[in-house]
């Protein structure tokens, strides 16, 4: 049992935690400050290993949305996904730095990482 969890945490440790940014025309600016707030702390985002990406509401875009439970009138939805592919977080408003690094700090694989750096 103890291999079986060793070989599971190995194999999602190889995945990033990825920042899901769900917007619209009209949620434009909510996205742009997101960005901004993500490239001023570009350290952070790169130590926690976040991969960030981004879909503008379009016909190519929309399953992503269903997929995600997005409804198409949010104008910005920002959503944690952890390293297990599970939601970690979401909001309607853009996340700071701060909130985002605590949630990904507080959370049992980050802390392991921490110890071992």
């Amino acid at each position: 049992m103890k291999l079986l969890l060793i070989l599971f945490f190995s194999m999602i440790a190889d995945q990033p935690r990825q920042v899901l940014l769900f917007y619209t025309n009209s949620g434009k600016t909510a996205y742009n400050l997101q960005l901004a707030e993500l490239q001023k702390h570009k350290p952070g985002v790169a130590e926690r290993d976040i991969e960030i990406r981004s879909f503008l509401y379009t016909s190519e875009t929309a399953s992503e949305w269903q997929k995600n439970k997005i409804n198409p009138d949010s104008s910005f939805t920002f959503i944690l996904i952890g390293r297990d592919r599970g939601e970690k977080y979401r909001s309607v408003l853009p996340v700071s730095a701060a909130t985002l690094f605590g949630l990904i700090d507080a959370m049992p694989m980050r802390r392991s990482e921490m110890k071992r750096e």
